[in-house]
């Protein structure tokens, strides 16, 4: 199974310019993201109106840049849909995410476009042959490190009709990784493993480290639960310093009394992108000055101390959406 780890030399990106919702706002942070894009990669970039296919030949012709023209899309989370990558194959599970309490009713009809439109992303600039793995999964709770498969139960929620021990029995048969489902927060409706948990090398990996604030108290509990289950694997752990940021994602839920369902990302540094021994970091703005001095520069020391060239990019705007860097990219 391919890993955050693995050689790459293509990376797809959703270009939001002229989408259908919130996402176009992002259209300048996506200019900036790609202008650091190392030279070396193929960008494959989803848009869908040929205006903005012109405007990314145009603007950034020094880049190895393919516009993919895809009517109809609209998401920029492709970690989360795209699917899992096996040598020359793409495992897909079926994207349905259930953030929400509870979902706008039309949301079937959006997600079963997406899964369709993904496929032909897939054929166009992947080209891999696509299995059907039989889960609701979002790509950003499966982190592997080519044997084991990290999760959260947010995995056995989403697919309730099976017990625990069928779906890492579905995971073991389809991906050849054995399947290890670890409990969420409570406080956690995404569940996505990818904002705690990144390896390295098949045998270091890096977690988040929490500063002691109430109420990540359940977050802190899981990642003592992440490391004790690395260290038993005989995994070498390193941290990075997250300072996540007590407020909410406006969303789309239809509760009369709930705000939103779930947070933002802002001061989650561990959803970097990697492309080979390059991170772009993610870089925020945080409640003081004091601690955006501290964790901006702290993790890209941290990562540099680690062998890597670290570029830092500002995912205020971004974390405002729910997610960071390595949420919105496909790297292969």
């Amino acid at each position: 199974m391919q890993t955050d780890y693995s050689k790459v030399n293509n990376l797809l990106l959703a270009y939001p310019e002229k989408f259908y919702n919130e996402y176009e706002s992002l259209t300048a942070f996506y200019d900036s993201l790609i202008d650091i894009i190392p030279n070396s990669i193929q960008l494959w970039v989803i848009c869908n109106n040929q205006s903005s296919i012109e405007k990314l030949k145009q603007k950034f012709y020094y880049k190895k840049i393919n516009p993919l023209g895809i009517k109809g899309w609209d998401e920029i989370w492709l970690r989360d849909c795209i699917g899992l990558k096996r040598e020359n194959e793409i495992i897909k599970p079926y994207y349905h995410p259930n953030y929400c309490e509870m979902a706008e009713p039309g949301f079937y009809n959006y997600y079963y476009k997406i899964n369709k439109l993904s496929k032909i992303i897939i054929k166009e600039c992947i080209s891999e042959k696509i299995i059907n793995l039989p889960l609701r999964l979002d790509g950003g709770n499966f982190v592997n490190n080519g044997s084991i498969a990290f999760l959260t139960d947010k995995v056995v929620v989403d697919n309730r009709e099976l017990s625990k021990s069928e779906i890492t029995a579905i995971i073991k048969d389809f991906t050849g990784l054995q399947a290890i489902i670890l409990p969420r927060s409570l406080n956690d409706s995404v569940g996505h493993l990818d904002s705690l948990l990144s390896f390295t090398t098949n045998n270091k990996a890096c977690i988040s480290n929490y500063p002691s604030l109430p109420f990540l108290k359940q977050d802190i509990e899981l990642l003592y639960k992440i490391r004790a289950v690395l260290e038993e694997e005989k995994i070498e752990v390193f941290e990075i310093h997250d300072r996540p940021i007590d407020e909410a994602v406006a969303c789309n839920c239809y509760l009369k009394n709930k705000k939103a369902c779930f947070s933002t990302a802002r001061g989650n540094y561990l959803n970097f992108l990697r492309l080979n021994n390059t991170i772009i970091l993610p870089e925020y703005t945080l409640p003081t000055q004091r601690e955006t001095k501290y964790y901006n520069s702290i993790n890209k020391e941290i990562l540099e101390n680690q062998g890597f060239e670290v570029v830092g990019i500002n995912c205020d705007q971004l974390s405002k959406k729910g997610g960071s860097l390595h949420c919105i990219s496909y790297a292969f």
